[in-house]
Parts: structure tokens; sequence; C-alpha cells
């Protein structure tokens, strides 16, 4: 039993470790997602990358951002956001893995801590895209995260669809779109992982799991 416990604690221990690290990446994004926008404010020359989805070096005109660092977010902008995408999965499949080894624990430690395993799959799968079943799980600041995306992407889709004049005017809702539309299926394949792994775990006798 003690070693149990003891067991437990150490993989909690990981799953904070690896979930910060999953937080700390999708800060991240949000930074870059942020100096990106904030970098193309002042800039002439937008109309025409909309219509063509290409960059020159001498493209924009500036007054307060080099022109290169421009053109290497332009350039470089989906290496760079596959990157992020990447090191989170892998910090996510780490964390359910070790969720899977708690699960396997035959004990009845912190019993509370346990959620639905049907109620988590649905609101995973469901509302994934929310954060609702961070919230679930006690996972706030996920949730916040995922929540806050949900919010500007439906905000920005709302000016993109009825008022397209304001959306093609300013590049803020341009930019709070698209990366808003990235965050959502980026989240949305999460989701559908962390469902998966709530699906494969064992439950206990009251069809309850650590998720």
């Amino acid at each position: 039993m003690k070693s149990d416990v003891r067991r437990f604690e150490k993989l909690k221990r990981s799953i904070s470790y690896y979930n910060r690290g999953f937080i700390s990446v999708l800060c991240l994004y949000i930074v870059y997602a942020v100096l990106y926008s904030v970098s193309m404010l002042d800039c002439t020359g937008i109309d025409y990358y909309k219509e063509t989805g290409t960059v020159t070096k001498d493209m924009f005109t500036c007054t307060n951002v080099p022109s290169d660092l421009i053109v290497f977010f332009r350039n470089n902008n989906t290496i760079i956001l596959i990157t992020l995408f990447v090191i989170a999965l892998v910090l996510l499949l780490l964390q359910k893995i070790t969720l899977l080894k708690i699960n396997y624990i035959e004990t009845d430690i912190l019993r509370y801590e346990k959620v639905g395993k049907v109620k988590i799959i649905l609101l995973t799968l469901l509302l994934g895209y929310t954060g609702v079943h961070k919230y679930v799980t006690e996972n706030n600041v996920v949730g916040n995260i995922y929540l806050i995306n949900f919010v500007i992407f439906v905000m920005s889709l709302i000016i993109k669809v009825f008022f397209v004049s304001t959306y093609n005017k300013y590049l803020m809702f341009y930019c709070s779109f698209h990366f808003s539309l990235w965050f959502i299926i980026v989240i949305t394949v999460f989701s559908i992982i962390e469902a998966f792994f709530a699906l494969i775990t064992s439950k206990d006798d009251d069809g309850r799991i650590f998720a």
C-alpha cells in the first residue's frame, strides 16, 4: 500500500511537470501570435498579401518594425506553428501515458480526484474546443486558454461573416481569426487524443478514472 502511495505521488508530480510544459508551449503560441499581429499593425501591403498569399522583402512598408523581421514571420509562420504543435503534442502524450499508469495502480488513493469515464469522454469530444473538459479535471489554466481562444474565434468569425469591410480593413481581425482557427484545429486534435486515452483507461467499480 505504501509503495502504491509513493508511486502515485511520483506519477502525479510527473503529470504536473508535463502540464506546466504544455501550458508554457500554449503561452509561447499566444506570445508569438501577438508579436506576429503587432508587428504588422502599422504596415502597408497587407491587402496584396491577403490576395496573393506571397511575401517579398520589400513588399511591406512599416514605421516601427524591421522588414526583415516581418519577412521572417511570414515565411516561417507555418514552421513555427507546427513546431509548437509537435512539442505540445509530445508533452500531452507523455502526460496521458502517465495517467494510464496511475489508473493501473490497484488502490483507492484519493478517489475524489477521479471523474466519470463516459462523462469525460463525451465532454472532451463534444466540447473540447471550449476547454470544458479541463475544468472538470481541475486543469483550469489550460481550460481558460482554450475558452478565451474559443471566444476570440467566435468574435472574429462573426466580424468576418457579417462585417466584411471591417474585417478586411483591420489586420487585427484578420490575424485573430486565423490564429484562433489554427488553435481550434489543434485543440480538436488534442481533444480526440485525450478522449482516446480516456477510452482505453481502466475504470473503477463506479465507472471513474483519473483523467
